[in-house]
């Protein structure tokens, strides 16, 4: 077996293609050496996209594994460079997608100035729990007076009372 400072030596000079053929052949080198030579481009690829790091980096990593699963599929028709940077941009889009759009909260002027007008409260007391005693009192009584116009239809007040309860 080649010991691996002069294999990785060797990996620096090799080519893209040879590099694949070794990388086929489950050499940690040639993975090494892969990563060494396009790391800096698929990060800023990913973060371009992103604009985070962490997720950029988490990108990049998504990006090796799924290269690395699909690497017997590389045709070598374009650069190895070029297949990488398209894994990884559709990695980042992809995280893109599936993240939540973000709501822009930017303050606008008529936002700013504007005033907020406290809730009228027939409650004296700022207790939550005391108004909503009030307001059950008033809810009670605007249904009874509701009620009372249904007297006459039975029916009708009945579905009214399994529509509130």
């Amino acid at each position: 077996m080649v010991q691996p400072a002069v294999k990785e030596g060797r990996a620096a000079d090799l080519n893209d293609a040879e590099l694949v053929r070794r990388a086929l052949e489950r050499d940690p080198d040639a993975f090494r050496q892969i990563m060494q030579r396009h790391n800096r481009r698929l990060y800023r690829i990913a973060r371009s996209v992103l604009r985070n790091d962490s997720e950029a980096e988490d990108a990049v990593q998504e990006t090796y594994i799924a290269a690395f699963s699909y690497l017997a599929t590389f045709r070598g028709e374009s650069s190895l460079a070029s297949w990488l940077s398209r894994i990884a941009m559709n990695e980042a889009l992809g995280r893109l997608r599936r993240k939540p759009a973000a709501a822009d909260f930017a303050p606008t002027d008529a936002v700013r100035d504007a005033e907020i007008i406290q809730f009228p409260s027939s409650a004296a007391s700022d207790d939550p729990e005391r108004s909503r005693g009030v307001h059950k009192q008033e809810t009670s009584l605007v249904t009874s007076r509701m009620l009372g116009c249904f007297r006459d239809d039975a029916e009708i007040r009945q579905q009214f009372l399994s529509m509130i309860e």
